[in-house]
């Protein structure tokens, strides 16, 4: 083991959570699990797939955390910089002053456009002792943020332009994914805001399961006056920033007709990723000739209608494209289902040969083979075969009139002609119904066995 690789495992225990997740991000690993989970995928990269790019993401977070480190001691009074509220945040009160994040970004939703910033992201600052906590803000919208909502509202009452409050960790420098506190709750202007939010655990301190969805507070708002809103939180040694934006909301639909549009692979480039998987290496003894994939979905269990993977994924395995984009609608998670990889919107793309292969084939074809020449053909399976295989023949006849015949086991035979009765009876067990009596055998009362004398 190389001395770098050993630099790099003492620098993950200075690292926490946020920093090990963004590290797994960037490699394009999941990162979802504990911090224990997340240290082992790290230190397997180091082990087995160490690159130089790894090497100095582990150095420039170890190095970023040093960094925080000796900020916070050396500032204990004030451990975030007062800056300016921008004017479009607070109308009317250019002159306000209040604590934000410099640095701090959150990661982009995808089902959530961004149009704008209500109020950027802005640190929940403990105020008192105790483990509960409450923060107050404001904000106000602008002119045309107020036009935005209202031109925007349906005839049947649905929102597509909503104002959401998002919440993640203030700790550590990069994009941050969404993060409820401990004991989150939220009112708007007096109101209260409901939160959808579960707990794996009723222990003190436990933060809420992801993932976290944005808070539409819009029902809430005023529109053409300053609103307030206060957030409830449980202060258990961990930084959080809340912030407010202007989004646009998109339905799964929309980003599967975005996909089409941006992120189709050319068929040349499907055809040479097929060659690179299937040619061997030269110093290989073995050659691999063709590969099978399905064309079902593995999701859906039903045949794919658009084929689509990750572009990080080695697997030539598709999944189908509008049920995996409904699913997290549903519940956004984001993992490839082929090899449980963390797989976002960005990096999904349309394979076009296989899309090729659900048009050109039948309904009746489950499954293709790829050709060591990028070809492909159909594999047809032979349902008669496999039906009598699940289903065996039963036997034609009632079995109430099956014959019923009496074999003597003993009277006049000798030992050959008794051991081939039995073969006969032993092969014609599972057709008939034998019945055997032994002649002699029969026990009275008033007579005697009669033993059989042999001459």
């Amino acid at each position: 083991m190389s001395t770098e690789v050993l630099e790099a495992m003492g620098m993950l225990e200075a690292l926490r959570v946020t920093e090990l997740r963004s590290l797994l991000s960037r490699m394009g690993r999941n990162k979802s699990g504990l911090k224990k989970d997340l240290t082992e995928r790290v230190v397997h990269l180091l082990h087995n797939e160490c690159s130089f790019e790894l090497l100095f993401a582990v150095q420039e977070l170890h190095n970023l955390r040093q960094v925080s480190k000796d900020a916070r001691r050396s500032s204990r009074a004030s451990p975030v910089e007062t800056i300016s509220m921008p004017e479009r945040v607070l109308a009317g009160k250019p002159g306000s002053l209040t604590v934000v994040s410099k640095e701090q970004q959150m990661i982009q939703l995808p089902f959530y456009q961004t149009l704008e910033t209500v109020l950027p992201p802005t640190p929940l600052v403990p105020v008192f002792g105790g483990p509960l906590q409450n923060s107050d803000f404001r904000f106000h919208l602008s002119s045309s943020q107020q036009a935005q909502i209202q031109n925007a509202q349906s005839p049947s009452g649905s929102m597509s332009v909503q104002v959401v409050l998002r919440i993640c960790y203030s700790e550590s420098i990069g994009v941050e994914e969404d993060q409820y506190p401990a004991n989150i709750s939220v009112s708007v202007n007096h109101t209260n805001c409901p939160v959808q939010c579960s707990y794996s655990s009723s222990k003190p301190g436990t933060e809420p399961s992801r993932p976290c969805r944005p808070i539409d507070v819009t029902p809430l708002l005023w529109v053409s006056f300053t609103n307030r809103f206060s957030v409830t939180w449980g202060n258990f040694g961990k930084r959080y920033s809340v912030a407010v934006y202007l989004v646009r909301v998109v339905s799964s639909q929309e980003l599967l007709t975005q996909l089409r549009s941006t992120s189709v692979e050319s068929l040349e480039l499907c055809r040479q990723r097929v060659c690179e998987k299937l040619n061997s290496d030269k110093e290989n003894e073995i050659t691999t000739t063709g590969l099978q994939v399905s064309l079902m979905c593995p999701l859906a269990k039903m045949r794919m209608s658009v084929a689509c993977r990750a572009r990080g994924c080695a697997h030539l395995q598709c999944f189908d494209a509008s049920f995996y984009l409904q699913m997290n609608e549903r519940k956004p998670r984001w993992t490839c289902p082929v090899c449980h990889k963390y797989a976002p919107f960005d990096a999904l793309c349309i394979d076009s040969l296989m899309c090729e292969a659900l048009e050109s084939s039948g309904e009746d074809v489950e499954e293709i083979e790829y050709l060591s020449d990028s070809s492909w053909k159909p594999v047809r399976r032979d349902r008669s075969n496999k039906e009598s295989a699940l289903h065996p023949p039963k036997h034609m006849g009632n079995h109430s009139q099956v014959d019923s015949s009496v074999v003597d086991l003993t009277q006049g035979s000798s030992d050959d002609e008794d051991l081939l009765n039995e073969e006969m009876v032993s092969t014609h067990l599972e057709d008939k119904k034998v019945h055997f009596r032994k002649s002699g055998t029969i026990k009275t009362p008033r007579s005697k066995r009669r033993s059989r004398t042999i001459n």
